[in-house]
């Protein structure tokens, strides 16, 4: 069943946690244009922009997203995934997080522009 929606506010120290792992992050960019869409899509365009496509490869990353990744973000209030179903849909808090990433990626990019 689909994790009770949450506000941004609930959220905010699950963000963090959900930035710090970098397939977390490529996941919330997958999800940036998005309102709904299921693991089987969101693993096939992961996979599909590394990999080729291979199916083991998009095997293991649906695993992990469905045992790990996705039950963590619902948990933290970031995401809604229905298991059962497959179906991810996006809430204010997956704004949120979008944004706290975008920000952290603009300041990563200054650090290293400042640095040379």
């Amino acid at each position: 069943m689909i994790s009770p929606s949450h506000d941004a506010s609930d959220a905010v120290d699950g963000i963090h946690d959900v930035c710090a792992h970098w397939t977390r992050r490529r996941l919330l960019r997958v999800l940036r244009t998005r309102s709904e869409t299921t693991l089987e899509a969101v693993a096939a365009e992961l996979v599909g922009t590394e990999n080729d496509g291979r199916p083991a490869e998009r095997t293991r990353l649906e695993v992990a997203l469905y045992h790990w990744h996705l039950p963590k973000m619902a948990d933290l209030g970031v995401i809604e995934y229905d298991p059962e179903s497959g179906r991810i849909r996006t809430n204010e808090a997956t704004r949120a997080a979008w944004r706290l990433l975008r920000a952290r990626e603009e300041t990563v990019r200054s650090a290293r522009n400042d640095g040379r």
